[in-house]
């Protein structure tokens, strides 16, 4: 009872180094912590899943979400570009960005750069909290699609992260 609630406090800390990491400019991201139905909710979508693409890497991160203490989405949810006209994204200026045609085979897109920039400064801060209180994170691409699939995170592009309590960190060898 008492890891549990560790891990609890943890997956918010978490939480709250997502929602605080620097962004360019406006805060597009949504970031869940899911509880222990939801979790068991999304490891058996993902198997389910490895059985209808025939892909059995989704059957080993489900089981790496079954074996997780916690679990956190964080996902880009719908926004403008930045308004730099920088062309990282492939278009010519943020207009044509904007008026291009939405696409979504696997993730939401197009979508700016720098709020991709965003997305990857709140998992970095994020796995940083978590190896900082003793948990190893793990981020899964097929968990965040699944996720998506499932509604429990309504984003362009989601990642999940999974945590689990490392006691034998070998740092030493003899």
């Amino acid at each position: 009872m008492k890891e549990e609630k560790v891990s609890r406090i943890v997956s918010n800390l978490m939480k709250i180094s997502a929602e605080s990491s620097p962004k360019a400019s406006g805060d597009y991201l949504d970031i869940v912590v899911l509880d222990d139905a939801e979790r068991e909710m999304l490891a058996e979508e993902m198997f389910q899943l490895s059985n209808e693409l025939e892909d059995e890497t989704y059957s080993e991160k489900g089981e790496a979400v079954e074996a997780s203490e916690e679990v956190i989405l964080i996902g880009l949810n719908e926004h403008p570009p930045l308004g730099l006209n920088c062309r990282a994204c492939g278009y010519d200026d943020c207009n044509e960005l904007s008026d291009a045609e939405e696409t979504e085979d696997i993730f939401k897109g197009p979508n700016c750069t720098f709020r991709l920039l965003d997305l990857g400064t709140a998992l970095g801060n994020s796995l940083s909290t978590a190896d900082i209180h003793g948990f190893q994170p793990d981020i899964s691409i097929r968990g965040g699609l699944a996720a998506k699939h499932l509604g429990l995170i309504d984003a362009n592009i989601c990642l999940a992260v999974t945590t689990k309590v490392v006691k034998d960190k070998n740092y030493f060898t003899p």
